[in-house]
C-alpha cells in the first residue's frame, strides 16, 4: 500500500487576500490546545459569513488583491491583479464604475507553500532585510495564457511585503497558470503544477527573478492540481479533470489519477518514474475508467463507502 503525508500551513487564500491565521497568546507547540467552536457556520448560498475561529486564534490579513508589487512589471503590478483593465491613474480597475463595468482580471493566488530560512532570502531591494517567513504561490487564472509567480515575505513592511518572482520561464515563455505548489528539499527548489494536460510542471529556484524550468520530461503533464513530497523524495501528484458524463444523468465517470513520481535519486527531477496509482476490486481487479460507465457501478460506490480498505499497486 502506497502512504502520503501532507504539511498543511496555518494560511488560506481567497479571493487575492491571504488571511494570516496566528495565536493569541505564546504557547509551546506541545502544549497548544484550541477550544473548539461549538456552531460552526453552515452553508447558506449567497451568503457571506464572519469567519468563526478558537478564542486562542487571531486572523490577520497579510496581503491581499490590492497589495502593490514591490518590482512590478507590464503584466502585473498589484498581487491578486492583472494590468489588463486600468483606469486613469494607471491602476487596475478592481471594480465597476460609472464609466466602466469592466473590471481586471483577479489571478486567483493558489496553494501556499510555506517556508521559513534562518539566514532569510534575498529580494528586489539588495539593501533590504526581507526576514526569515514566506510565502509563495503561483497564480491560477491568467490573461492570454500568462501567469506569474510571487513570494509574500511575512517580516517585510508594506513596500517590501510581496516580491514578483517570475512570469517567464527560463526559455522566455509565459508561465501557464498555476494550481500546485510545494518544495523539494532535496532538489532545493519550488514545484509548481497546471492542471492542464497542455502546460509544463515547473520547478522554481528562490531567487530573484527566479529561474523556472520545465520538468515535464520526468514528472509528467497532466490535470495536476496538488503536488507534494514525501520523507523519502518521492513527489505525490493528485489529479483533477471531471471526465465524461454518465448517460442521464449529472454524474461522471472519474478520469483521474493519483501519481507518484520516484526519482533516480532524491531531488533529481530529470530521471526517474512516474507511477500511476492503481486500485484492485474485491475480486483483485484494476478498477478502470471503462469498468466505472454505469450508474452507481458497484466499485465505486465502494471506493466511497466508509471504512473500505482496497488493494493497490
Amino acid at each position: 500500500m502506497w502512504a502520503l503525508t501532507a504539511t498543511v500551513s496555518a494560511v488560506v487564500t481567497i479571493g487575492g487576500t491571504v488571511t494570516g491565521i496566528g495565536l493569541a497568546s505564546e504557547s509551546h507547540a506541545g502544549s497548544l490546545r484550541l477550544t473548539h467552536v461549538p456552531t460552526a457556520n453552515s452553508k447558506s448560498d449567497g451568503y457571506a459569513p464572519a469567519t468563526k475561529l478558537s478564542p486562542e486564534l487571531r486572523e490577520f490579513v497579510v496581503a491581499q488583491g490590492s497589495t502593490r508589487l514591490e518590482n512590478p512589471t507590464a503584466l502585473v503590478s498589484y498581487y491578486g491583479y492583472y494590468n489588463d483593465v486600468l483606469n486613469a491613474a494607471g491602476q487596475p480597475q478592481m471594480m465597476p464604475t460609472p464609466t466602466s463595468m469592466t473590471e481586471a482580471q483577479k489571478s486567483e493566488p493558489d496553494k501556499n507553500t510555506y517556508l521559513a530560512f534562518p539566514h532569510g532570502l534575498p529580494g528586489a531591494d539588495p539593501s533590504y532585510d526581507y526576514g526569515h517567513r514566506f510565502l509563495f504561490q503561483g497564480h491560477e487564472l491568467g490573461v492570454g495564457g500568462n501567469s506569474y509567480i510571487t513570494r509574500i515575505n511575512l517580516d517585510a513592511d508594506a513596500a517590501h511585503r510581496v516580491t514578483l518572482l517570475a512570469t517567464k520561464d527560463a526559455n522566455g515563455n509565459p508561465i501557464a497558470p498555476i494550481d500546485g505548489s510545494t518544495w523539494d528539499p532535496w532538489a532545493k527548489k519550488l514545484l509548481f503544477t497546471t492542471e492542464n494536460e497542455n502546460a509544463p510542471t515547473y520547478a522554481a529556484t528562490l531567487a530573484v527573478p527566479s529561474v523556472v524550468t520545465d520538468v515535464s520530461g520526468a514528472l509528467g503533464r497532466g490535470g495536476y492540481e496538488g503536488i507534494q513530497n514525501d520523507s523519502a523524495g518521492n513527489v505525490w501528484i493528485v489529479e483533477d479533470i471531471g471526465g465524461s458524463g454518465k448517460a442521464g444523468t449529472t454524474a461522471r465517470r472519474p478520469n483521474s489519477f493519483i501519481y507518484r513520481y520516484v526519482p533516480n535519486s532524491p531531488g533529481d527531477l530529470s530521471h526517474g518514474e512516474l507511477q500511476a496509482l492503481q486500485v484492485m476490486n474485491g475480486a483483485g481487479q484494476p478498477i478502470t475508467f471503462d469498468s466505472q460507465a454505469g450508474l452507481n457501478n458497484a466499485d465505486e460506490v465502494a471506493l466511497h463507502t466508509y471504512k473500505k480498505t482496497f488493494d493497490t499497486h
